[in-house]
């Protein structure tokens, strides 16, 4: 059974009938609320009460949405580690809602009555808790991270918040628009372990999230995070933990934190931690 801390906690902002449907494609034991104000939902990005924020600016009245993306966007800046999903109708204001949280960082864009069908829905969010280790990343290797050239920390990110996009190490140096081996010397340089080995840990990121849930089955998260195989996936994710996918809803988040976190780190080889050490 999973651990009671892998049920996510998602904090809405959305008209009944989209919190509706939220709460359908994401069913107990997770916990699927709305915001009493816009304020409220602000307040709990913030303080980190919530795993994924699922917002329709537009809720209410159209000429509220910029005020509203105006809070928003500098609380996303803040708490980069909570994912924000926005859930909006076909409008003009909400395009351009949409086109201020994309660059504010949302990492699943959803349109009412598009793209909305249950799987997709339960899909959009299981990617957004998935990329939710980046901003762990962030803080507990920030300074490693300002030694590197601004495109190198952008790919590293995308790998990290979008891993199906990003399925090779040269996809990585082509996503920091230099060479493989310039890629590999730039890590080196600021203590990093090599492109390969960051682009497994972005992967087995994404993987642990989704299996920690303990409703996505291994073959399924295959399929989210871009891995060839169910196969493939369990062979990385015990290179890099040393956890079989069995075993991954026994497992903190903060233990799978420090541990990605040491193999992000260029270190002498050696056996991974097993599980029992966590």
């Amino acid at each position: 059974m999973p651990d009671p801390s892998a049920r996510v906690i998602i904090r809405c902002y959305l008209s009944p009938q989209s919190l509706a449907r939220v709460q359908h494609a994401f069913p107990p034991p997770h916990c699927v609320g709305n915001a009493s104000t816009w304020g409220a939902l602000v307040s709990d990005l913030h303080h980190r009460r919530c795993d994924v924020a699922i917002v329709d600016p537009c809720v209410g009245g159209d000429h509220r949405a910029q005020s509203r993306l105006n809070a928003l966007t500098q609380t996303m800046a803040l708490v980069p580690s909570v994912p924000v999903i926005g859930y909006v109708s076909v409008t003009a204001s909400a395009i351009r809602a949409v086109q201020a949280l994309v660059r504010s960082g949302a990492p699943e864009i959803v349109i009412r009555g598009v793209d909305d069908t249950l799987d997709a829905l339960a899909g959009a969010i299981h990617r957004a808790v998935a990329t939710c280790g980046w901003g762990g990343v962030v803080s507990t290797l920030d300074a490693r991270l300002h030694a590197l050239p601004v495109p190198i920390v952008s790919a590293i990110q995308a790998a990290f918040t979008h891993p199906e996009r990003v399925r090779s190490a040269s996809d990585l140096a082509a996503a920091a628009r230099m060479t493989r081996r310039s890629l590999d010397r730039w890590l080196a340089r600021a203590g990093f372990s090599p492109a390969r080995t960051v682009l497994s840990c972005a992967r087995v990121n994404a993987a642990f999230h989704l299996l920690a849930e303990g409703r996505v089955r291994v073959a399924e998260a295959a399929l989210l995070v871009g891995y060839a195989s169910s196969r493939s996936l369990t062979r990385e994710l015990g290179a890099i933990t040393g956890c079989a996918a069995s075993e991954v809803t026994r497992v903190s988040r903060d233990a799978f934190a420090a541990t990605l976190g040491r193999r992000l780190v260029r270190r002498r080889p050696s056996a991974p931690a097993a599980c029992s050490s966590y």
